[in-house]
């Protein structure tokens, strides 16, 4: 059965001129039918985030629903920040759009969010874990890091009160943790513990592999966003937005179908 249609939108500007076309994306047994809007204007990648952001909420949206109908139910509630201890990867558009949103605070709030990701990284460092290593590594090696960097028990610099303080603007692999399972299997990540809902792809890891093709950017961590940003502060030349959402697009189409 198809899912319901959903429209998607990256416009920067009330009077900006955009273009708008419609896709049918497959996703776990079912189509979900997407307008997107974008701005004729050769954009970012960072601008188009909204698109993919909505989409990964559609994606959820028909997620839970399966899983609500197996007779299981998402465990994942505001307050509950056992799963804000994890490695994070973004890509590097996402590492700009939240340096940006950090730029805009105001000045304490923007020192205080600098302040817990420099921390983050000093203890990262004292403990001998590496997260500038994650963008050359392997995925078997990845995953060796992710496990180490969840031991030292970093809290996200974004996570106040075991509350995601940027929810309307948190990465799309934030988004897509879905669990079932209680609390504490998340704060532990024993082996076998952790039941997470079934997505029927990674856009997250969509966009990341469409960056490495469209801008050669790797993959980082959040821990790392500020940091990386400040070292390369010159963004990749803009681009045509519709033909990088269709990359996109096409490239989760191809990592769902293995």
């Amino acid at each position: 059965m198809d899912a319901a249609p959903v429209r998607l939108s990256a416009v920067i500007a009330p009077d900006a001129e955009t273009i708008t076309g419609n896709v049918a994306i497959p996703v776990a047994g079912t189509v979900i039918p997407v307008t997107v809007t974008v701005p004729t204007e050769r954009v970012g990648l960072e601008t188009l985030l909204p698109i993919f952001q909505g989409f990964v909420g559609a994606m959820t949206q028909n997620a839970v629903a399966r899983s609500g109908t197996a007779g299981a139910s998402v465990s994942c509630r505001a307050g509950c920040g056992a799963c804000c201890r994890q490695a994070v990867p973004i890509a590097a558009s996402e590492a700009r759009a939240l340096a940006a949103h950090v730029a805009a605070m105001p000045a304490p709030r923007r020192d205080a969010i600098k302040a817990r990701f420099a921390a983050a990284r000093q203890r990262l460092a004292a403990a001998g874990v590496g997260s500038d290593a994650f963008a050359d590594s392997t995925p078997e090696r990845r995953f060796v890091l992710a496990l180490d960097y969840f031991r030292v028990g970093v809290a996200c610099p974004f996570l106040e009160d075991e509350n995601c303080s940027i929810h309307p603007v948190r990465p799309l692999s934030c988004r897509e943790y879905l669990v079932t399972s209680p609390p504490a299997a998340c704060a532990t990540l024993k082996p076998g513990e952790v039941a997470m809902i079934d997505l029927g792809g990674s856009l997250s890891e969509a966009l990341i592999a469409s960056e490495v093709m469209l801008t050669r950017s790797s993959p980082l961590l959040l821990v790392d966003a500020l940091d990386w940003v400040a070292a390369n502060p010159q963004p990749p030349p803009p681009d045509n937005g519709a033909a990088m959402v269709q990359t996109v697009f096409e490239v989760f189409a191809r990592l769902s179908q293995g």
